[in-house]
């Protein structure tokens, strides 16, 4: 393993960041502290910064050697409203919400990486775009970034995960699909009560309901290519005012996930169909609302390959290893899509560290340490190679 000597040097700091994070976690879209120690750090060594939204953060380091290309590197910053169940110092020092995915060690890399970055200002060309977004958990934060305007001009981008069920020292990354698109629909049913004596007389919006959830698995089932991942889960049905009475309204919530663009567009237009005319099946009516979180996330080929050797030379040969295809999304997919470029997934579990084999957002969930400096060499490795060719 070839840690880079500036992030070797700063171990503790990164470290330290990261318990720091860790105990003190904010929701998403709610980072403010977050945002200011980020500044802070940035700030202490040199590096400009701006808000991008209430609490995204951009960082901006110029190379000395004249201008070149322009990368972006970027961190996800919110945690999880789960209460933290580990007995350690640095647990989370806010009731109900702690960083149950690894977005305190995302955020600390970085910063270690901006510090080696800076101090190596005078070995490499172009410019470096620190990405400090918020949101990723509900997919508002990225397209924050986009839409300022923060990226553009960008060439490449990179961006990391921690990964609890890969060991240290091992990474995971594909040329092409990891993670899924994520999309939120919510379908009211509208009906009439009456006793259940006489159900004639009214018109169940639970029954109407009940029957949509499960001609919705049929979509999947019988309407696309079995070869092209897709998944519908519904996690809500609500409804009903009493045993004895045909409930006149009834909530369902769930979600789409999926890898292709097209399929994705077909399955939100069938499920709204299916809502509406099962709904009318029953003498009731439906209405459906869509929300997207993040299109999925494909890394592009051609920054995959270019990657390949940056991560071998942190991690050596044979230790990047494919990434098993995942239905979670990540909303690094909004920035590869205006920026090409690939997310590596950093092995986080260590068998000294119980909590860090277990699955993200759970309550006790950790990550070996040891993981931090490979993170962020891969950072400080990425933008060396993309700015020093």
């Amino acid at each position: 393993m070839a840690i880079h000597p500036c992030i070797e040097r700063d171990r503790d700091y990164i470290v330290s960041l990261r318990r720091h994070f860790h105990s003190h976690p904010e929701l998403s879209m709610k980072e403010y502290h977050t945002a200011r120690r980020v500044e802070k750090e940035l700030n202490a060594v040199g590096i400009p910064t701006r808000r991008v939204g209430e609490t995204g953060v951009l960082g901006t380091i110029q190379g000395k050697k004249g201008p070149g290309k322009k990368i972006v590197l970027r961190a996800d910053t919110d945690a999880l409203p789960i209460q933290d169940e580990k007995n350690v110092p640095y647990a989370s020092q806010c009731p109900g919400v702690m960083h149950a995915c690894g977005h305190d060690a995302h955020t600390a890399a970085l910063l270690g990486a901006a510090r080696a970055l800076k101090r190596l200002e005078n070995t490499f060309a172009g410019e470096i775009a620190l990405v400090f977004q918020p949101g990723e958990e509900y997919g508002a934060g990225a397209v924050l970034f986009v839409r300022d305007g923060a990226l553009g001009g960008a060439e490449r981008s990179f961006g990391i995960h921690m990964q609890s069920d890969l060991p240290v020292g091992q990474v995971a990354m594909n040329p092409g699909a990891e993670n899924a698109s994520v999309d939120h629909f919510t379908i009211r049913v509208f009906g009439k009560s009456a006793h259940v004596s006489t159900p004639e007389l009214g018109a169940d919006a639970l029954y109407a309901a009940a029957q949509i959830v499960t001609a919705l698995q049929g979509i999947v089932g019988r309407l696309k290519n079995p070869t092209d991942p897709a998944l519908i889960g519904v996690g809500v049905l609500r409804s009903g005012e009493g045993y004895n009475i045909v409930a006149r309204e009834a909530v369902i919530e769930g979600t789409l996930r999926c890898f292709s663009e097209a399929t994705r567009a077909m399955i939100n237009s069938k499920i709204a169909d299916t809502a509406r005319s099962v709904a009318a099946l029953y003498n009731t009516s439906a209405q459906v609302e869509n929300e997207s979180f993040t299109r999925a996330l494909i890394n592009d080929a051609g920054v995959y390959a270019e990657t390949v050797s940056v991560v071998e030379r942190v991690v050596g040969q044979g230790n990047l290893v494919p990434k098993a295809l995942s239905l979670g999304g990540d909303d690094m997919a909004e920035i590869i899509a205006a920026v090409p470029g690939v997310y590596a997934f950093v092995g986080s579990g260590g068998a000294a560290v119980p909590g860090s084999r277990l699955a993200h957002h759970t309550p006790g969930f950790d990550i070996d340490e040891n993981c931090l400096p490979i993170a962020a060499s891969l950072y400080v490795e990425f933008a060396l190679a993309q700015l020093r060719a």
